[in-house]
């Protein structure tokens, strides 16, 4: 264009005679137009070719599966230069990172933990490339927000395509000054935890910004510090001696005597419903009993280990399966426990992985359950696979509701769930009846249990399932003392669940309590009768067709207005 500039005004100007008007303009030469478009062409072109010659050598770049050259239709790294693409020195341990849907990641891979709503500032999560060939392929359709950083979102099959190794990690998200390292380093499948924490363990200082990082335990928490005691040689020594060292010996002879018991009770489906139970706790058993006679369910298949002879004729006088073993139960408290996580509610804990792990020894799958739940529909159903189906998960648990960082990430309640009979089931429980310890030293079935869990989901491969507390199946007390609006609904008849349980409450008299304001109470025998003590079979006698319904206090859930009641925790007003 300038040597075509230069060319006109070389030429000498036109005479007037010449002008026949004086709109008439010099014109540019065809030749040099066409030139100037050809150069344009070829400046693109090569452009283009140094552009794609950039994007093969750089590791942040797309590439097809295959290596060849291609234009990325996505980015999988942000898109602004600030704060720009992975540095170099980021290469090996960070080639992009894609966005996708939190709700449609959660849904496609289920990790079996309770999934919490996703909210506002929570509804994406970020997937991170290692190396090029993992990034998804060209045809991937990446679609943009403006987020700042502006990181493409897929759907999950596009972000996952080329992917043939996922490992997720689970944060509670919003965390006051709580930071998250990621680094290139050999394989670690366990979060260390570090903490501005006292170095005394017995100290009851929460952080503070002053001290040093320690590596601490993960269930030291930013208040309280250490939450979880470490169980003393002493209180090892004594369990071992006059607890575990007496099961084990006694093992071969207890499968033995009840293997003829379990083989009668197992339905079709090779299942096995458990139940633990003492003197004082019989009369739950009974409501159960009677709660699920009065709606005509089948309890052929419950098993009742009863850890006292008086427990047992209760047991046979309900028409049920019992088993009494006198060498491993008869030291058990046969009162009911006064509050959570006493020396009898601890005794109790410790039968309960005793019975467990002896009918997955002999090959069944188990129903556990409490002697405070109550049936609505029959439990087995929920669990029973169609022909041909397989297994998706070992084993089931009720959300316990307390998602505290000692239950983490499960929150399991270890008073309603479901064992299937396979290799990786029967070997965790007889992992966990032989560090029962625990129990015994945290007073928490629950807590050793979610530790073994833990360790067991990620080396031998167990899959765990929660019954999320935000589903309508599985509810307990979490629901009856936190979701008012479940609570109203459930009363209303607006929701079924399966099962009530009344988990969350501190002793036996408030459960009963608990299930007359309800409307769920169907045994008829005063609290303290002596059912042991009638004839045979009179314990049917107690059985209620219908639920006796009583005001006891206020400010809990009741089938009838209780506004006149008092109130259980102070200055509550009326639930109604």
């Amino acid at each position: 264009l300038f040597m075509a500039k230069q060319e006109l005004l070389s030429q000498p100007p036109l005479s007037s005679a010449s002008r026949p008007n004086q709109r008439h303009r010099k014109k540019l030469p065809f030749r040099y137009i066409l030139n100037t478009l050809i150069a344009c062409f070829l400046s693109f072109q090569i452009g283009l070719f140094l552009g794609l010659k950039h994007a093969i050598n750089d590791p942040l770049q797309c590439k097809c599966v295959d290596g060849s050259p291609s234009i990325p239709q996505l980015r999988a790294f942000p898109r602004s230069r600030n704060p720009g693409k992975f540095p170099s020195r980021l290469e090996k341990l960070f080639a992009g990172v894609v966005r996708v849907d939190r709700d449609e990641f959660m849904n496609r891979f289920d990790l079996g933990v309770p999934k919490d709503k996703s909210s506002q500032g929570n509804e994406d999560i970020l997937l991170f490339y290692h190396h090029p060939k993992s990034i998804p392929n060209k045809t991937a359709k990446p679609h943009y927000e403006d987020i700042g950083m502006d990181i493409s979102s897929l759907s999950v099959e596009d972000a996952t395509i080329n992917c043939d190794t996922l490992k997720v990690v689970l944060t509670e998200p919003n965390r006051v000054r709580q930071c998250m390292a990621i680094v290139g380093q050999w394989e670690s499948y366990h979060i260390h935890k570090f903490m501005r924490l006292p170095i005394d363990d017995n100290s009851k200082s929460g952080v503070s910004p002053t001290l040093p990082f320690r590596s601490v335990a993960r269930t030291y928490t930013v208040n309280k510090g250490r939450t979880q005691q470490i169980p003393s040689p002493r209180s090892v020594d004594t369990y071992d001696q006059t607890i575990l060292v007496p099961y084990l010996e006694s093992l071969p002879s207890t499968l033995e005597a009840l293997k003829p018991i379990a083989k009668k009770v197992a339905n079709k489906d090779n299942t096995i419903i458990i139940l633990v139970c003492n003197l004082g706790q019989s009369e739950l058993l009974v409501n159960f009993v009677c709660h699920a006679q009065s709606r005509q369910l089948d309890l052929s298949q419950v098993l009742v280990f009863c850890t006292d002879l008086e427990t047992k004729l209760i047991v046979n006088s309900l028409g049920l399966a019992a088993f009494y073993d006198a060498v491993n139960f008869e030291k058990m408290p046969m009162e009911a426990a006064r509050n959570y996580g006493d020396r009898r509610f601890t005794g109790m804990m410790i039968s309960k992985v005793f019975c467990v792990h002896l009918v997955t020894q002999l090959g069944y799958n188990v129903l556990f359950q409490d002697v405070d739940v109550v049936w609505y529909r029959h439990p087995l159903e929920y669990f029973k696979l169609s022909s041909g189906d397989t297994p998706k998960f070992d084993m089931y648990f009720q959300d316990d509701g307390a998602h505290s960082v000692r239950y983490a990430p499960y929150s399991p309640n270890t008073g309603f769930y479901f064992v299937r009979a396979v290799d990786r089931t029967r070997y965790f429980f007889n992992c966990l009846v032989k560090m029962s310890d625990i129990i015994q030293q945290t007073g928490s079935h629950q807590s050793a249990l979610t530790s073994l869990l833990n360790e067991h989901v990620s080396y031998r491969g167990l899959t765990v399932k929660i019954l999320s507390r935000d589903d309508d199946d599985f509810p307990g007390g979490f629901h009856y003392h936190r979701r008012k609006p479940y609570m109203e609904d459930m009363i209303a008849g607006k929701v079924h669940p399966y099962i009530f349980h009344m988990s969350w409450t501190t002793n036996k008299d408030n459960k009963r309590k608990f299930f007359q304001q309800l409307g769920h109470w169907h045994n008829s025998c005063e609290s303290g009768t002596k059912i042991e003590s009638m004839p045979q079979h009179s314990a049917k006698l107690c059985c209620s067709a219908e639920p006796i319904v009583k005001c006891h206090y206020r400010d809990k859930p009741s089938k009838l207005s209780c506004h006149q009641s008092p109130p259980i925790d102070d200055n509550k007003g009326s639930w109604w």
